[in-house]
């Protein structure tokens, strides 16, 4: 009776956030760590998974299916596990304690070594990673350095590589007591990162640190974190950055979830720092939840995901939509989001994360059984779902788009070349949240936009002429 409910509603006029029951992956268990999404509309997901067919205990770390969720056979499920990046024709994902540089084919590209063949190296205890424009490597956890010549040896929590994949005997790779597990760049170059360390190359450090291009710790930055880890980052152009999961700061007695630093590492005193997240019927955690990442999805609002079943006492299965000053949203995630499933002995589930795929629709991943959004519950729904985009209900005569924008990504002017889209039409430009943000009836050539108003971010740019209707992306940066 759920499923043909679900069939029912997905019939209905759409809505934005909206779940797209025609994707259904057959995984079971246990978790996806990583997702891509192609032009193509195939996906790739990183981590533990199995098939209903496979035999248990065999898992599939490196996986693409088509987009209805169907396994692609040909691709081979080795090399996964972690997180994935893509990197021009390529992308690199992490494989538990390593990286590795795959083709799109999935097989290995070889002109990047496995890690463990450097004589210099040898991997213990993976963390995350960056990745540079020229394919460098920076890798973080607790890694064994053999390379007594430049005087690194012994365990190290940062390491770059070169883009074949040897150690860079040209960096200062550094020490922490502990490990670094999670970092991200930011705009200034430097990073920000978060970890079980009390010191940074011998100087006291908090869980959570910002260091130097080069890894020297930057001592200007205190978050005074002493308990717990930040999972994940967002940073800003002014120098603050969100930042959630799940720890405390000193001198603070509440656990914190979602918080906004300063560029001095002080909790921002104009943001919401003490957001609650808990869970109710999930027995995975001892108690609270955690945020896992963060994700502005326009100026004013942000998506965070994680593991956790109640936002400030209201019901948000593990996605939940705040503003920008740390408050709760009503909409569009109340009472909805994934279900709970038995995993190694627990129960339990989480939303690792959330992305705008290249059509503008939106993919959440993790670990659980069933999404719910309000409306249809797919009790079917396993470990990845696509919610639709801002431009659901779209005229049906709709075809390939035949226009052009120049230049995209672009700033204040835009040209566009509308192909062979008779006119006079009408133009107009979404928000990637579905607000018509410009709108303009255009006669003849040249098509020129002033969009200095707009905000950066991805737009939908639509023409409609003679009774149907053209798209195409252009982001602003």
């Amino acid at each position: 009776m759920l499923i043909a409910i679900s069939i029912a509603h997905s019939a209905s006029p759409q809505q934005i956030f909206d779940l797209d029951t025609t994707l259904r992956t057959q995984l079971q268990s246990w978790y996806i760590n990583s997702f891509l999404p192609l032009e193509d509309g195939s996906l790739i997901a990183s981590g533990q998974m199995r098939l209903s067919e496979d035999i248990p205990g065999n898992m599939r770390s490196l996986v693409r299916l088509d987009m209805y969720g169907n396994l692609d056979t040909t691709f081979p499920s080795i090399g996964g596990s972690g997180k994935i990046i893509p990197w021009a024709d390529k992308f690199y994902v992490q494989n538990y304690h390593i990286v590795r540089r795959i083709q799109m084919n999935g097989s290995p590209d070889l002109s990047f070594i496995s890690m463990n063949d450097d004589p210099y190296f040898s991997s213990d205890n993976g963390g995350d990673y960056h990745v540079y424009p020229d394919g460098r490597v920076l890798m973080s956890g607790v890694h064994l350095l053999l390379d007594t010549i430049r005087g690194f040896t012994g365990s190290h929590c940062l390491i770059w590589f070169s883009n074949e994949g040897y150690l860079d005997t040209t960096a200062h790779h550094r020490k922490c007591s502990g490990s670094l597990d999670f970092f991200q760049q930011l705009p200034d170059g430097k990073f920000i990162g978060s970890g079980n360390m009390s010191t940074w190359e011998g100087q006291p450090a908090s869980r959570i640190i910002r260091f130097h291009p080069d890894g020297a710790l930057d001592t200007t930055f205190h978050a005074n974190a002493v308990w717990g880890y930040a999972h994940g980052f967002l940073p800003l152009q002014d120098g603050r950055v969100y930042a959630v999961g799940r720890f405390r700061v000193q001198d603070l007695q509440d656990t914190l979830y979602v918080v906004r630093f300063m560029p001095d590492g002080s909790l921002d005193p104009t943001f919401n720092n003490t957001l609650k997240f808990d869970v109710t019927e999930m027995d995975i955690l001892a108690s609270g939840g955690i945020v896992r990442k963060i994700y502005q999805l326009d100026p004013n609002r942000l998506i965070v995901t994680g593991k956790f079943e109640e936002v400030e006492g209201q019901v948000r299965k593990c996605i939940a939509m705040v503003d920008t000053n740390g408050y709760l949203l009503d909409d569009p995630f109340a009472n909805a989001g994934v279900g709970n499933f038995a995993y190694q002995g627990t129960w339990g589930s989480a939303i690792q994360g959330f992305t705008t795929a290249p059509d503008g629709n939106y993919y959440v991943w993790g670990s659980y059984h069933g999404y719910n959004d309000g409306t249809t519950n797919d009790t079917l729904q396993r470990m990845i779902s696509r919610l639709y985009g801002p431009h659901v209900g779209v005229n049906e005569k709709e075809e390939k788009s035949p226009i052009k924008i120049f230049p995209n990504p672009g700033e204040n002017e835009i040209t566009i070349d509308p192909g062979a889209t008779t006119l006079p039409a009408k133009v107009k430009i979404y928000s990637q949240t579905g607000e018509l943000v410009l709108e303009r009836s255009v006669k003849g050539l040249p098509i020129k936009l002033n969009t200095r108003k707009l905000s950066p971010g991805l737009y939908s740019i639509q023409i409609e002429s003679a009774g149907k209707v053209y798209r195409t992306k252009w982001v602003k940066e």
